[in-house]
């Protein structure tokens, strides 16, 4: 069957014209195809009929275009009824108007993604189109994997309205995507965190929109009311020219990291108090320690014994993160090292964690307690023991530790005629958080009744 061209291409041009159509449409790689409509007895459309089709589309269609003219689209392909594509051409005839487009046709043997452009021709239809089904799997690729990232990624235009944005930032803000897109950015679920957040997003886009690349840490809203910290970027996109066409904003999760880093100031602030304290207390044991000795010998060994006792309460503290010291392993630091054996030592509580400043503040106590005994009580003897025993409870709306020393076995207690400086080292340990210890001199044995505030 003969191919025929629209005749308005004779008529605006001649035979020169019909050649110049013909040559070009041979070697382009688009499909392209002429066609006119077939009306019914109602004058309506009800088909089309091929005038012309050209190499590049009986290859993209799988047929040979020298067989097309003549026949019908719907007979042939009736898959453009059932993909809607029939009525937008009938609509281009019938307004004149031009159709754009990009659809997947999956019919008759051919899968494919085609980007197709509709115009009226004369009274026909012309039909350009490509299969772009090569180009469409990579973007479908590149969308795949910017949706797999962790990070939030974007596409802005140059005035700050979201154009699209991947997987992980949909969900982060209620996986609705009409609620984010097409939004001004700091419009969006995302920033409702506080003005001053939108007015420094604000101040950045349009910094970026001058072709400026912008990094800052900010913090973000997600669903469930909870708020995350992110390294936020925004990233010109430029043309050939030059020119700034579109921004990327992207952000990538750092609470983890920003909790370190808060973690690690609190940490130095502590560690900062806590070396204040400890030299305050040395400073104290050193005068004390002096004046309470009776040789130089005997100072030496009463003071590096406290140092020791001030170290192995650190030591605990770095051993369990600085946080809390189980109060059994405080025990063990400080008491059992002198006894004759374990069976000397008597513990009854549950193994509660303490602050650190109460861990540090009652190693102090027990070292007083434990050497004393060690020298004048139930830790001298062998059929000595040392009993302690604790509960926590609430006092006054408190928390509070209640720690109970008792001695037995040893030899009989006396009243000191003098408070020694053991005795007041245990009450100035205490005495700062209006905790208290009281002594209690029973010739049977010494005990103590220790109260304090784990708040």
């Amino acid at each position: 069957m003969t191919q025929t061209v629209d005749t308005g291409l004779a008529e605006h041009g001649g035979v020169f014209a019909k050649s110049a159509f013909l040559a070009f449409h041979e070697v382009t790689p688009d499909g392209f195809m002429m066609f006119s409509p077939v009306r019914g007895d109602a004058g309506d459309i009800v088909d089309l009929e091929w005038t012309f089709a050209n190499r590049a589309a009986g290859k993209i269609i799988g047929r040979d275009p020298a067989t097309l003219p003549g026949k019908r689209l719907l007979v042939e392909m009736p898959g453009n009824r059932d993909e809607g594509l029939f009525d937008a051409y009938v609509n281009v005839l019938e307004t004149g108007k031009t159709w754009q487009n990009e659809f997947r046709y999956d019919h008759g043997g051919i899968t494919a993604w085609f980007r197709t452009t509709a115009t009226k021709s004369g009274d026909g239809l012309a039909l350009s189109f490509a299969d772009i089904s090569e180009a469409r799997a990579g973007e479908e690729r590149l969308k795949n994997l910017i949706d797999g990232v962790l990070a939030f990624v974007g596409v802005l235009s140059v005035d700050g309205i979201l154009l699209e944005a991947n997987e992980p930032a949909i969900a982060a803000a209620g996986g609705d995507r009409e609620q984010v897109i097409g939004r001004p950015f700091w419009d969006c679920f995302w920033w409702d965190v506080g003005q001053a957040t939108k007015d420094q997003l604000k101040q950045a886009i349009a910094t970026a929109a001058n072709g400026e690349r912008i990094r800052y840490d900010v913090q973000i809203q997600v669903v469930g009311d909870r708020r995350l910290w992110i390294d936020f970027q925004i990233a010109p996109v430029l043309n050939a020219a030059g020119e700034v066409v579109e921004l990327i904003p992207s952000g990538v999760d750092i609470s983890e990291r920003k909790a370190a880093e808060s973690h690690r100031e609190l940490l130095i602030r502590e560690l900062s108090h806590r070396v204040k304290n400890t030299l305050a207390t040395i400073q104290s044991i050193a005068g004390q320690s002096v004046r309470a000795a009776e040789t130089i010998d005997g100072f030496r060994s009463s003071f590096n014994a406290r140092l020791r006792a001030i170290a192995a309460s650190h030591d605990l503290l770095v051993q369990f993160d600085h946080d809390v010291v189980p109060i059994k392993a405080l025990l063990q630091g400080q008491v059992l090292q002198y006894a004759a054996d374990d069976k000397q030592l008597v513990v009854e509580g549950a193994n509660i964690h303490l602050p650190g400043d109460v861990a540090h503040a009652l190693g102090l106590v027990l070292h007083e307690l434990a050497t004393n005994a060690a020298k004048y009580g139930a830790l001298s003897s062998e059929a000595g023991t040392v009993t302690v025993s604790w509960h926590v409870a609430v006092d006054e709306g408190k928390k509070r530790l209640f720690m109970s020393w008792c001695e037995r076995g040893g030899p009989e207690v006396k009243m000191p005629t003098r408070k020694g400086f053991g005795s007041r080292l245990i009450e100035r340990s205490l005495a700062p958080k209006g905790d208290t210890a009281v002594i209690d001199y029973d010739p049977k044995g010494l005990s103590c009744e220790i109260l304090m505030d784990l708040e």
